[in-house]
C-alpha cells in the first residue's frame, strides 16, 4: 500500500463519516468531484482550499 503524502488530510475522511455522511454528499455539496475528495481524505492530496469548504460543511474548527 502507498504511504499517503499528506496523513494528517486522513481526519477529514472520520470526521465524514463520524457525520453520517458519505464522501458523494459532501463532494456535492461543497462543489468537487468524488474523486478529488476521496484523493484528498485518503491523504493523496493537498487540498488547501478543499480543508477550508469542508470544515465549514462539517462545522468543525480544530482540523
Amino acid at each position: 500500500m502507498k504511504e499517503p503524502r499528506y496523513p494528517e488530510n486522513i481526519q477529514f475522511k472520520l470526521e465524514i463519516i463520524r457525520a453520517r455522511r458519505t464522501i458523494k454528499e459532501v463532494a456535492e455539496k461543497i462543489g468537487v468531484s468524488r474523486e478529488i475528495l476521496t484523493n484528498m481524505v485518503n491523504g493523496h492530496y493537498k487540498g488547501g482550499e478543499i480543508k477550508k469548504k469542508l470544515k465549514i460543511e462539517l462545522n468543525i474548527a480544530n482540523l
